[in-house]
């Protein structure tokens, strides 16, 4: 299935007649869906370009008295109310396709759209999308660095970095987007990657099966190639369910490019060193393997240039709260995985540190996640102790193997206390909660701050 790549742009992806670019909204009354982040780049995107807008949230709070700070009378922002005299609504990715104002006005029949496909709609042909359950961020990050050691100037931007519609123009582009934004796509990227696929933010999207929808939306609409993950076979099965005809560049097989005796390989080509890349896991070198796929599909030969890919690999600096270590004088290395928000994640993050002897601090805010995997995970590879921090922690606990040490902490200082007595010398304290922070900190940095402020005051 390998076929020689394409620069990106020489070829463009396909795009309806009715995708919607940001110059198509002149002489028409918007409304903006979110008065967030995305909905003040929609807001700055539009300004000047349709004949008016209004911005819509639910409920008050500090982002609509800051809308109303910048926008006053110009975008006026309404409060639970649905406003009349709409042509097009533009909506944030949080706000659900659910959402009652848009299920609304989409049988009024007004356009609903959303930053994501506006941007796209105008740029899909320089873009390399990035998606995935797990592991887009590490996947889009590599992406970006080595093309812009490697080949010339890339912006990224989407759900990590600039929101779309706040991105400069370039030559090229990285975007990872979200479930949330795949949803409601109207157009592809040029290069889709998809990095893994396991059930996520079901009570937004309504269903495992609904979400597995959205997220594959992005090869829905005519990309010129698609890179996966072929290891994850959720993600292979719904790919060949969902579109049968669809060719894909299937990495971490032998005929693609994989990592096998230590060596990053294409087919039975070794090309550079495992030890290349400065991140542990075997799902980061997949990911790994992903960006060279990408790259090599969009007219950079791996093949050709090896030593450089490589050299480049060994530039890439680790993403904050992604499997951070962080050594301790009493012979214990923490590790900051906050950004871990699932059990596969943690999965994944306990794998990267086997066979050391290891303690997890797992725990947060309860989504009704089905844990079950975690579980039987440490149930064939038990660990020296779980620690639950508040929320889902003590549920989690329970949920043990009977013969798994565990311990349930009052507060994250309180964690990192226990971690200290139940681990040994040489021995790993793993932060990858498996749960979002929502509830207890304002994101999962605030939440790695916390475990560090921890980790200083009990030494």
């Amino acid at each position: 299935m390998k076929r020689r790549g394409v620069p990106l742009s020489d070829a463009p992806a396909k795009s309806s007649s009715d995708d919607l670019g940001v110059q198509s909204l002149a002489g028409r009354r918007v409304l903006i869906v979110g008065t967030g982040k995305e909905g003040r780049a929609i807001a700055d995107a539009v300004d000047g370009i349709a004949a008016s807008a209004i911005a819509y949230n639910d409920a008050e709070g500090d982002s609509v008295d800051a809308w109303r700070n910048t926008w006053g009378q110009r975008i006026p922002v309404v409060v639970g109310e649905s406003p009349g005299g709409i042509d097009v609504v533009i909506a944030s990715p949080g706000v659900s396709k659910h959402h009652p104002l848009l299920r609304s006005m989409r049988e009024s029949g007004v356009a609903v759209t959303s930053g994501t496909s506006l941007w796209l709609a105008e740029h899909a042909a320089s873009t390399i999308g990035v998606t995935g359950s797990k592991g887009k961020s590490t996947t889009s990050s590599l992406i970006n660095h080595l093309t812009a050691r490697l080949v010339g100037d890339v912006v990224l931007g989407g759900n990590i970095g600039l929101p779309l519609l706040a991105m400069p123009p370039a030559p090229r582009y990285v975007v990872e987007l979200s479930s949330y934004q795949c949803s409601a796509l109207t157009v592809s990227p040029a290069t889709v990657v998809l990095t893994s696929l396991f059930p996520e933010h079901l009570d937004w999207h309504g269903s495992e099966d609904d979400y597995y929808a959205d997220k594959l939306n992005i090869v829905a609409h005519g990309p010129r190639a698609v890179i996966l993950n072929a290891l994850d076979p959720r993600l292979v099965d719904q790919i060949r369910r969902r579109f049968e005809e669809l060719e894909y560049e299937p990495v971490g097989l032998p005929q693609s490019f994989h990592v096998a005796d230590g060596w990053f390989r294409h087919g039975e080509i070794a090309l550079f060193e495992r030890s290349a890349l400065p991140l542990r896991g075997d799902h980061n070198a997949t990911n790994a393997c992903l960006a060279l796929a990408a790259l090599d599909a969009n007219g950079y030969s791996i093949l050709d240039n090896a030593p450089a890919v490589a050299q480049a690999l060994a530039e890439f600096h680790p993403l904050e709260h992604r499997l951070e270590e962080i050594p301790d004088a009493a012979g214990i290395t923490f590790v900051d995985d906050s950004l871990s928000t699932s059990p596969y994640a943690a999965i994944e993050a306990m794998r990267a540190f086997a066979p050391a002897p290891l303690t997890l601090l797992v725990g947060g805010q309860d989504r009704g996640v089905d844990y079950a995997p975690l579980i039987d995970y440490v149930a064939e590879h038990p660990i020296c102790a779980v620690i639950g921090l508040p929320g889902s922690g003590a549920h989690l606990t329970e949920m043990m193997p009977e013969a798994q040490p565990v311990a349930v902490a009052a507060d994250m200082g309180d964690a990192v206390r226990k971690a200290r007595a139940l681990t040994p010398h040489g021995g790993i304290v793993l932060l990858s909660p498996a749960a979002p922070s929502y509830g207890f900190y304002a994101n999962y940095a605030e939440r790695a701050a916390d475990f560090r402020h921890a980790i200083e005051t009990t030494r």
